[in-house]
């Protein structure tokens, strides 16, 4: 496949005085599919109806920023300022994450994490997440590894999300080791993998996903 297909989304939100930044990767499977087209499609079949009943009403959303990997004139960033989180009770500290793993498919690849800051004080009973609020981290984990399609064409998939390989550098003019994403077709199409199960965490996790102190 060529650099072109793939994109990537960047969920920016806020709970209390943290901003939180979730990352995914994704691949095309609709021709002609464009970075709104996919950014719709992730709005559409996880936002909305996964996301939203598990976040609690302090968690709010301030833009879904897509761009094309290969392809630097199609970007997008769109305003998700409407969808907060729907879920009431006292919100759990921001230390408190939801964990969801994506199984490997490739020994050169590591596993790929998803941590969401989501649940109430009653959703945890000591360490773990209740049965209930457990059904929901379930069905988020299941519809990650499916294909994504938006609300006006039901039954048409969009994307799917991939995990990519990081290729190390170590520059010149500094000896510590960086990670770069692919950057030619020949990488992307031998370096990624698309998870076909999830493992969710029952623990409560400690660490919220690229979470960043305003």
């Amino acid at each position: 496949m060529a650099l072109s297909d793939f994109w990537e989304l960047k969920d920016n939100q806020v709970a209390g005085s943290h901003n939180m930044l979730n990352v995914y990767y994704v691949k095309r499977i609709l021709v002609g599919a464009n970075a709104t087209k996919v950014g719709q499609s992730f709005i559409d079949s996880v936002i909305v109806p996964h996301l939203l009943p598990m976040q609690v009403i302090n968690t709010d959303r301030t833009s879904l920023d897509i761009k094309n990997l290969g392809d630097v004139t199609d970007f997008v960033s769109l305003d998700t300022s409407a969808l907060v989180g729907l879920r009431l009770g006292e919100s759990l500290s921001n230390f408190n994450a939801v964990g969801i793993r994506f199984n490997r498919t490739r020994t050169d690849i590591r596993n790929g994490w998803k941590r969401y800051f989501a649940g109430n004080e009653n959703d945890k009973v000591g360490n773990v997440w209740d049965a209930t609020f457990k059904a929901l981290i379930d069905a988020l984990a299941a519809e990650l590894i499916e294909p994504w399609e938006e609300d006006s064409a039901p039954g048409v998939d969009v994307c799917e999300q991939v995990i990519l390989k990081r290729f190390c550098v170590i520059p010149e003019e500094d000896p510590c080791q960086k990670y770069r994403l692919p950057e030619t077709d020949a990488e992307i199409d031998g370096f990624h993998y698309v998870p076909v199960s999830t493992l969710q965490d029952t623990l409560v996790t400690s660490q919220v996903s690229r979470k960043r102190t305003v």
